[in-house]
């Protein structure tokens, strides 16, 4: 593996938005991990990407389980001894069961808090050692504007029309962790923003979204190579700063 290269780690990368930007990135030049749970989609991520003449490789990674996430970051640290770019991306959407505040099922609150929010506090920190050792350490977590309390507050937003508390408190919660992990970072090279794709077109988004993957991609991208001049700890959509 060639160490001389960038190192990034997507998670949730054998799909979509995560797919999307694992190629945008490889084609900057970075070697990518593509982070999946699921192992044949993973490796069919991998060689699809690999015919593109793209440096990719599938990482073994189930965001939700502990000894799994201890095991892709000691892969990482074995082939290079370092990550330059920790893209928090993989996510879970529950569109059958109501996430209405007065009824949502408990367990269902749980799983959203635990997948869209825990998981990426345990994965980042399982990681934050070989991003230490990056020159420019950048981290991304792929959050919505469904997790900003100033547009859900807004009655005439489009996405204040969505009623979806598990997904958008674990996105708030994801907001959080990056404004107070940006502020511990702060005397470091690393710089740590959440990213707003808008409505994507994925298995997540829909067919009906407005947004093609390529293009909700580029916030992301966008983030994971700012300069030493770039923002940390803010909240960004197409390179616009979104309100809180």
């Amino acid at each position: 593996m060639n160490t001389d290269k960038q190192i990034a780690l997507v998670t949730g990368a054998n799909r979509g938005l995560g797919l999307e930007i694992s190629r945008q990135l490889a084609n900057l030049g970075m070697r990518v991990w593509l982070g999946a749970r699921d192992a044949a989609a993973g490796q069919q991520a991998q060689a699809q990407l690999r015919a593109e003449g793209l440096d990719v490789a599938f990482l073994s990674l189930d965001i939700t389980d502990p000894s799994a996430v201890a095991a892709a970051a000691a892969t990482v640290q074995a082939h290079n001894q370092r990550l330059d770019v920790l893209i928090n991306n993989a996510a879970m959407q529950e569109m059958q069961q109501s996430q209405l505040p007065s009824d949502i099922a408990p367990e269902l609150l749980r799983r959203f808090m635990e997948t869209n929010f825990e998981a990426h506090v345990a994965v980042t920190q399982a990681l934050l050692p070989l991003l230490r050792r990056s020159p420019a350490g950048r981290i991304v977590n792929m959050s919505t504007l469904i997790g900003s309390v100033t547009i859900m507050s807004e009655p005439g937003h489009v996405n204040a029309r969505r009623t979806l508390l598990g997904y958008g408190a674990a996105k708030t919660a994801l907001n959080m962790f990056t404004v107070l992990l940006a502020k511990e970072l702060k005397d470091t090279p690393i710089k740590v923003n959440s990213a707003d794709p808008g409505w994507t077109r994925t298995g997540l988004g829909g067919p009906d979204a407005p947004n093609a993957p390529e293009d909700s991609a580029s916030v992301a991208v966008w983030l994971a190579t700012l300069d030493a001049q770039g923002p940390t700890g803010g909240f960004f959509g197409d390179k616009l700063v979104n309100p809180w």
